[in-house]
């Protein structure tokens, strides 16, 4: 870093409203439970403050991660260099009007599907149970084999490095599986998707019945970080790590699940390093066995040490 960090403090503290945090602790911040320290991290109180982070971090060539809920990310035991931004606490709005819905990057994907419902709008249901923030899930392209997260949508905002807000169209964003384009040091503030209307008991009710199945056979009731591994062309990555006999293997307190082969769960006081040998030795032996090399899915920070 170009700044130390009692100098990185002040230069934020001094132009933005939002809280400032030194080395927290971010096993606070993921699904997971799981990581180091954030060197700096930032609630934003606003817009105004978003973008003036941005410039600051642009400015100064500062490390910058932007996190939202957290629900698909690894941080490495040694934390996260640089500038963390929270946006957890801002860019809560939701609303639909019409086919339409427009809704703040924070929000949850079970509010937005929970809205699309009570709007009689349909199209977005095989979001259901997938966890974390829309604006982690348009990253991500997050989705399941009924549909992704972009299918439906129609634009974002974001704020670049420059602190200035730009609209971008779904194709603009290049999305593929389990990705879509966001310029480097830009956030996520706001989404808009056009649905299709329906009835709005058939929408609860296929709502209901994807999240059972998933509750049946995911390991909701522990910690994990989603699906580690991206499926392979024509087939499932839970599948293949199943055929290689890894179900159930555990590491200190990380543990390939028992209940769905793509999921790594903590059990308790699992740390990164126990994850990454777990994800490791299911590469290695899925390759050996079936000749398939796994792509992570789940985005991974930090460092492994601290400094």
């Amino acid at each position: 870093m170009l700044m130390g960090q009692l100098e990185l403090r002040e230069r934020i503290q001094g132009c933005i409203r939002g809280e400032v945090l030194i080395e927290e602790p971010l096993s606070l911040h993921t699904y997971f439970r799981i990581g180091g320290p954030a060197e700096v991290m930032v609630y934003p109180a606003d817009l105004e403050d978003l973008k003036a982070l941005l410039r600051v971090a642009r400015d100064e060539a500062i490390p910058l991660l932007i996190l939202g809920g957290g629900s698909n990310v690894l941080v490495r035991d040694g934390g996260v260099r640089g500038l963390v931004i929270n946006l957890s606490r801002t860019f809560l709005e939701l609303e639909a009007s019409g086919e339409q819905i427009r809704c703040g990057a924070s929000v949850r994907t079970s509010r937005l599907l929970a809205l699309s419902a009570m709007s009689s709008l349909t199209g977005l249901e095989g979001l259901s149970g997938v966890p974390g923030t829309v604006g982690g899930a348009i990253k991500g392209n997050a989705g399941t084999p009924l549909g992704a997260i972009v299918d439906h949508l129609d634009w974002i905002r974001l704020v670049d490095g420059l602190g200035e807000e730009r609209h971008l169209t779904r194709e603009e964003l290049g999305p593929v599986y389990r990705h879509c384009t966001i310029p480097e040091g830009s956030a996520i503030v706001e989404a808009c998707f056009t649905l299709r209307r329906g009835r709005a008991t058939e929408i609860r009710g296929t709502l209901s019945t994807l999240l059972a199945r998933r509750n049946l056979t995911q390991p909701v009731e522990v910690r994990s970080a989603g699906c580690f591994f991206k499926n392979p062309p024509g087939d499932f990555a839970g599948r293949l790590v199943e055929q290689a006999g890894l179900k159930g293997l555990r590491r200190g307190g990380a543990q390939i699940s028992e209940k769905h082969g793509n999921f790594i769960v903590n059990l308790g006081g699992a740390t990164a390093a126990d994850v990454f040998w777990l994800i490791e030795r299911a590469r290695a032996l899925v390759m050996v066995k079936t000749g398939v090399e796994l792509e992570l899915e789940i985005q991974v920070v930090g460092s492994p040490t601290a400094g």
